[in-house]
Parts: C-alpha cells; structure tokens; sequence
C-alpha cells in the first residue's frame, strides 16, 4: 500500500502577497519625508542649524563657544561615516561671530533674514529646523534630533518651553493684561525651534509689519509677532525643552553653577560649567556704589536703602538735589527733572571720577562703579560674584540691555537705569571728556549708552539684573540664587523683596569676608548679640583726607591693530603707552606679576613726583592740578561741573529729536 502525499492548500499570506506588495511600494514612494525620518527615529546632522545668542565679552564669548564646541562634538557623533558633507559640522553659528557689527543680533528679528541667507550656504540647503539657544544652554543633540524628527518639518512650527506673564506687566508694555497667562512667549535659553518655512515666512513678513522702536525682551516680541494678534503662529510647548536641568530634556536652561544630570564635566555640558573666572576675584570694597535720589524722596526711599543692602556695602555715595547731613547727601548742584536726569547723571560721574583720582585710599581699591536709583533693590554679594568674572581694567559697561532703533542702522543697545549700571572706573575719564546731555531731562541711560558706543564700548548683558518687580518677570526668568538687582517699590514691600532674594546671600557674604577675619569686604555695626544693625548716617566718616596730587593723562597714540573682542577704541588709542610704561616700578611690587596683569600700565600707580602737563589743550582733558586736603564734594560742585565744550556735531550718533 502506497502513501500519497497530497499538496497543501495555500494559506491565506501567500495568496493576499502578491496583491499587497505593490500597494505597499505605492505607498512607501508616496511617504512624505519627515515620516521617513521618524522612521528612522532620528534627523541627520545636517538637517539641523544651530545659532547661539552670546556675546563679545572674554567671558561670555569663552561660554558660547564651549557650548559650540560641544554641540559639534555630539553633531560629528550624530553623523554616519559613511554620510556624505563636510567632516568637520558647520552649522553652529555664535551670533557675536557671525554678526560681529549688528548690535541687534540678540533680539533675533533684526537679523533673521541674515540668518536665512546662512542657512542656503551650499553645505545647509538640507537644513530643516533653526535652533536658537543661549550661551547658558545645555544641549542634547541626539534627544533633539530624536524629538524633532517626528515633528512635520514642512510646516511652519514655532516650538519651545513656554512662559506666561503672571500678572500684566510693564516691560511687555502692559499686554493682555485682562488675562495675561493667556499669551505664551518662549525661554529662549530652554532653546527654541523654527521650521525653515516659518522663518522664509518670517523674513517676508517683518517688512510689512511695523515694529516698536524699543527692543526690551526679545522672546515676548518674537512671539507676539508670530502671533499677530491670532492669525499667525502661537507657541507650541514641547516637554523636550525645559526650564531646568532634568533627565530627557533635550535642551535645558542653566543658571550659573548649575549641574546637568546625567551629563559630564566636559563635552556635552554646557559652557557655564566649563569656564571659569578671572584669578583675582571682586571684593566689595572694589566697588563704589552710587545712588541717585532728590530731596522728595530722602524720607521714604533712602531708609530702605539703610535698612536692606547699603548695610553691607564699603563705599556708598548719596548724590541729590538738596544738602541733607543726616544722610548725608553729595550735592550735585543739577536741579532735579521729572524724567531722563541726564545732566545729573554725568554730574555724578564727574564727582566720583575726581573724588578717586584725588583720594590715594579710593584709587588703590575702587575697580567698579555702579549708578543705582533710590528705588533699585539689590544684593553687593551677588554683584561682587558677577563682576568676578570680568576684567576691571577693560573699558567696561554692564547691566541689563535694552534695544533702540536696532531694525536700522543708527540703532543701539543701552544698559537701562533702574536695574543699575555698571560701568568699570578705567571708562570714566575718557567718557567724561566725550559726552553731553541735549537736554538736561534727555535719557540718561540712553545717551550714556550712545556716548559709550562712540568710544567702541558697547554694553554687556546680564539677565541677572532687572528693570522692574520680581512679579514683573516669570518665575522661570529669575535666579533664584545669583540675582543681582530688581527696580520700584510700587505695589511691593521693598523690604520683603530683599529678605526674599538677597538678604541671606549677603549675610553670608559678610560673615564670611569679615567676621572671619577676611582682608576685605564691608565694616558693619553690630549690638552685643551680633545681631545687624542698619548702616546710620555716618558715612562722611570712611571718607579720608585727599593728597595733594597732579594727575598727568596719557598722551593719544595714533591707533594700532591687534584688537581682540574686549578692545574699545579708546584702548586701541592708549595700547602703544601701555608698552612705553610697561617697565614702570612701583615701590613694594617688585615681583608682582599678576598685579601687572590684570591693571594695564596706564592705571598703574606711578610715582607722585611725576612732571606735570601744563598744556591742557595738547592732551584735550581736564586737569585739576592742586586740590588738597578738600573732601568735601558739594564746595567744589561748580569745579566739578565743568565739562568739554564745542564737541563736533557728528559726535552725537543718536536721534535726539526722537527722544
């Protein structure tokens, strides 16, 4: 008997195969691209431009350019070896590198239509999202590329964290103020990212739209003209972008000093963790601090100041209208205005200029000179820890920055008054020499800050100082440890704002720079318990006799190159004395080396026995060449106002009609 093996009835997969396979081809040739790429889970590279908002200063520069440095890095690991383009990635851009002589570059609108054009260059013309960040951002490229890649990139996306105004506020001129958390703007150092098609969208638009003269927060404008008042593109939140470091953030904002989880020292970690501070940090008694005020405000305002920060502080000036010993106040002779204060303003620079020229004690410790109102709230600890980190005998100019005229180019940038200005005391003679108020009311933050530009100092920004309330600004924005300054006491207890933010850091400061036997840092009063007693009105006596002294300025050298990013032009002017003086001795510093570093030879202490100048008009300056045992500012205000006349008309860069 024989078996037959019967055949097998075809099973249902063999006999649909045939009939699908086609149709699955069909469908794979017709799938839109951005669902190729979330097939493979992740973008390419090169379908990624990056551009960082950062900054010329030495220390900010050395900041972006790690985060550069290790974008790349994780850019080159992204890459396949086998993937065609350029080895080395070169679409990480550093907006003070690319954009080197456009002083808008940090509120983006002024120039995205640049930005665009770099983005065509041969080697990005398969770039498809723009991600702009700041130089205290932590970027995570894969998670980026990951996230992004199932995103449509054909459309016009406008992705980031958001942030929403808690109540309606004055630096966003009041906006939505019926229902303020109703409008998202984003964190720009949590990152942002635009698809190339919203930005060709953008860079054909901004012509037609008109825009605000003043820049002030660059990420709520950006949105709002994305939105256009609900026809255009809102913010989309995306959980990948986060406000602080936290594991699966793609991009996260850091506050100085913070720690990235899960990141290392080096590579992927941010700059701010990869670059350190000047050798010779500031102290507190490196800084005089200015108050502005007038006789309206000395019984309600300055008792705050005495109360809350000037405690701690070693040199402290009062300059008002009126003569008021209890305080006491330095008269400045200029009546006071009802806005602007620019003559007052220069007034006070002029008195705290020769005040340290002729006080021996002052010019051998005063570094920085910062200008505050009688309402700035403000913690000396934290502004000495930010100042560490720069150069004190650069030409220096720092604070919070606002924008004018920046989509033309007459526009400039401008350190704005209430969060405090601080200006380091190497710029004062030579801005001195050059500036005038139009008006006596005129601006005074902004014509300080066009006198400034004249010289080729332009302002350093720090987030860390502000123009309004803590409630002002989303709770995401303030640094809950390094802030420095907040502005006005309306509708808040200034003295809650203070123990809220600042009193603790300073305390400890104190403690631990003075109590502990520290060389400097300030004297403070205390009752038998060491409890902190307020500052009294006893300053006039910290103040020491003056010595007889001749000041002698440098000679102007014709201009030489060699400029790195910290140069101003008036140090350009001044870099061929600094060699011919470099050789200069000072008694008791034989061999101090870093002292000659970090204080060029034309702030060096030479010898009293110095020659004269006696041709004043030769070297174009003021002299004062006897003023002895004089310490009382208010007898000498008609010498202290004197200032250049006849400056040519070109020297004012700014519109003052539009003022």
């Amino acid at each position: 008997m024989y078996k037959v093996a019967l055949p097998l009835p075809p099973s249902p997969v063999t006999l649909v195969l045939p009939l699908v396979l086609p149709v699955m081809v069909a469908l794979l040739l017709l799938m839109p691209p951005f669902l190729y790429a979330a097939a493979a889970s992740s973008l390419a590279a090169h379908e990624l431009s990056f551009l960082v908002l950062s900054q010329p200063a030495k220390f900010n520069a050395a900041r972006a350019r790690s985060l550069r440095y290790s974008i790349v890095e994780q850019l080159k690991e992204l890459t396949q070896p086998d993937a065609g383009g350029p080895n080395e990635p070169d679409n990480v851009f550093l907006s003070h590198e690319l954009f080197p002589d456009n002083d808008g570059a940090w509120a983006i609108t002024p120039v995205l239509r640049h930005v665009r054009t770099s983005l065509l260059k041969a080697t990005h013309r398969t770039a498809r999202w723009l991600i702009i960040c700041e130089e205290q951002s932590h970027v995570n490229v894969s998670l980026l590329a990951h996230h992004l890649a199932k995103e449509d990139y054909r459309e016009k996306l406008f992705l980031g964290y958001p942030l929403h105004d808690r109540e309606a506020t004055i630096i966003h001129h009041f906006a939505f103020f019926k229902n303020p958390s109703s409008f998202l703007y984003p964190y720009v150092r949590a990152g942002v990212a635009l698809t190339v098609p919203l930005v060709d969208h953008l860079v054909e638009l901004i012509p037609l739209v008109p825009l605000s003269d003043f820049f002030i927060d660059a990420a709520h404008e950006f949105a709002l003209l994305l939105w256009r008042q609900g026809t255009g593109y809102p913010l989309q939140p995306r959980r990948y972008f986060c406000a602080k470091p936290a594991p699966g953030c793609a991009i996260q904002a850091l506050f100085q000093g913070a720690a990235v989880p899960g990141a290392p020292a080096r590579g992927a970690a941010s700059g701010e963790m990869t670059v350190s501070c000047g050798r010779k940090p500031t102290s507190i008694e490196h800084i005089m601090f200015a108050v502005k005020t007038c006789h309206k405000y000395h019984r309600d305002r300055i008792p705050v100041l005495k109360h809350t920060w000037t405690r701690f502080v070693e040199h402290l000036r009062y300059f008002s209208d009126a003569s008021d010993h209890t305080i006491p106040t330095v008269v400045t002779s200029v009546p006071n205005t009802g806005a602007g204060h620019c003559a007052k303003t220069l007034a006070i620079l002029r008195l705290i200029r020769d005040e340290i020229r002729f006080n021996a004690t002052l010019q051998a410790t005063v570094r920085w000179v910062m200008l505050v109102d009688d309402d700035t709230i403000l913690s000396p600890s934290s502004l000495v820890r930010f100042l560490s980190c720069y150069d004190p005998d650069r030409d220096l100019y720092l604070g919070e920055r606002y924008g004018y005229h920046l989509m033309s180019t007459d526009g400039y940038n401008y350190v704005t008054g209430g969060g405090g200005i601080v200006l380091s005391v190497a710029i004062l003679d030579a801005l001195q020499q050059t500036c005038e108020c139009p008006a006596p009311s005129s601006p005074d933050d902004m014509i300080l800050a066009a006198c400034l530009q004249r010289l080729g100092v332009r302002p350093i920004h720090s987030s860390l100082f502000h123009q309004a309330r803590p409630s002002d600004y989303a709770p995401e924005l303030l640094d809950p440890l390094r802030t420095v300054s907040f502005h006005k006491h309306w509708q808040v207890d200034p003295h809650q704002v203070y123990n809220r933010w600042f009193r603790q850091s300073d305390e400890q400061y104190h403690f631990t720079t003075v109590v502990s036997g520290s060389p400097s840092g300030p004297s403070l009063p205390s009752d038998g318990a060491g409890k902190l007693q307020p500052r009294v009105a006893d300053d006039a006596g910290e103040r020491v006799s003056h010595r007889c002294a001749t000041y002698q300025q440098p000679a102007v050298a014709h201009m030489v190159s060699n400029r790195n990013e910290n140069d101003s032009i008036r140090e350009l002017r001044q870099r061929v004395d600094d060699d011919k003086a470099s050789t200069v001795h000072r008694p008791g510093h034989d061999n101090d080396d870093d002292d000659v570093h970090l204080r060029p030879s034309h702030h060096r202490r030479t010898s009293r026995t110095a020659p004269p100048v006696t041709d004043a008009s030769q070297h174009n300056h003021i002299l004062r060449t006897r003023w002895c045992e004089s310490n009382e500012l208010q007898s000498n205000s008609d010498h202290l106002l004197l200032h250049q006349k006849n400056l040519p008309e070109t020297a004012n860069i700014i519109k003052h009609s539009d003022l």
